[in-house]
């Protein structure tokens, strides 16, 4: 699993990029909605950081 953390976080990244941008294109930007894909982008960079920090132990 240590080592499927940073792809998981760049997965989540990208998640949450193309819900902003699907929000963003259908004119439903709920807060609800646009919250979700602030917490995916936010859980994908903290996911990949401690994925690559894990990753580099011996």
């Amino acid at each position: 699993m240590k080592k499927n953390a940073p792809l998981i976080g760049i997965l989540l990244i990208v998640a949450g990029t193309l819900l902003l941008l699907t929000a963003y294109l259908l004119h439903h930007t709920t807060n609800l909605l646009l919250s979700v894909g602030l917490l995916l982008i936010i859980g994908g960079i903290a996911g990949y950081i401690q994925g690559v920090k894990l990753g580099n132990r011996y």
